[in-house]
């Protein structure tokens, strides 16, 4: 099995074009072979301009700005950071955006707080035997706990993967999260078509307004994939050279020290 082609795509706004000012130099320097790949930038056009991005990412990759100019993201009145319209409004671009402009069989997301060190020949072939629909690293748990019930419901309600059972990843009473086998995309891989096929879905479910049945790509990208028996690969991105920080001091402080 060869590496199969792969299209780089990123979602930014004003933060996240700041984290990728600094951790953008550490992929250029220990994973250089990712530049020899097509790449896309998706930035908030409420935020960004093009030639903001451009100074951070130079003239190379495509740019879309995002969200179309008639959708809005509104506050929900599940409250909390998980339910952000702004979170919403970047995290659902990872959904409809691929299957639009991507022209190779997979497209590879990096979340801009991640910084890379060490090998640049960090892609295993073996990943993609058998074509799976995600390849990603491996996560524990799901917040908010009810996202996986909400998916099942959604499927039910319109009638979706027949012949199907639904998950049933029921968290405690009271609980904030819910512990299950899944991924989180820091890094990750997601087959093109099966993107494409989860962004109609979304979009013949919750209309025309760029939406997704909960606001997180990587759960409703696991859930399609686990529900409807397509593969996933979970190898430890860590261990192939790639570091996620959690706060803006974290990321450009490990950035300034991968690039010494």
């Amino acid at each position: 099995m060869t590496i199969p082609d792969f299209t780089l795509v990123l979602v930014v706004d004003s933060r996240h074009l700041r984290q990728l000012s600094w951790t953008l130099p550490t992929w250029r320097r220990h994973k250089p072979s990712l530049f020899d790949r097509p790449m896309l930038v998706v930035y908030d056009r409420d935020q960004l301009r093009g030639y903001d991005v451009r100074a951070v990412v130079g003239d190379g990759p495509m740019l879309y700005a995002w969200p179309p100019l008639t959708v809005d993201f509104p506050e929900s009145s599940d409250g909390g950071k998980w339910y952000d319209p702004q979170r919403a409004k970047m995290l659902s671009a990872f959904v409809h955006i691929p299957g639009l402009f991507v022209e190779t069989p997979y497209w590879l997301k990096i979340d801009t707080d991640v910084v890379a060190i060490g090998m640049d020949d960090w892609i295993d072939p073996a990943w993609f035997d058998g074509e799976p629909a995600i390849v990603s690293h491996p996560w524990k748990y799901t917040k908010p706990p009810d996202q996986m019930v909400k998916l099942d419901q959604w499927a039910e309600q319109f009638g979706l993967f027949p012949g199907t059972t639904p998950l049933n990843i029921v968290p405690k009473l009271g609980a904030e999260l819910v512990c299950h086998p899944r991924i989180i995309s820091f890094v990750g891989f997601f087959r093109t078509d099966f993107t494409r096929r989860a962004s109609d879905l979304a979009v013949s479910t919750m209309g025309h307004r760029c939406r997704l049945p909960v606001p997180s790509q990587d759960g409703y990208l696991w859930y399609l994939a686990t529900r409807t028996g397509q593969g996933i690969v979970r190898p430890s991105m860590k261990n192939r050279g790639w570091q996620q920080w959690s706060n803006d001091a974290n990321v450009k402080k490990h950035a300034e020290e991968a690039m010494k």
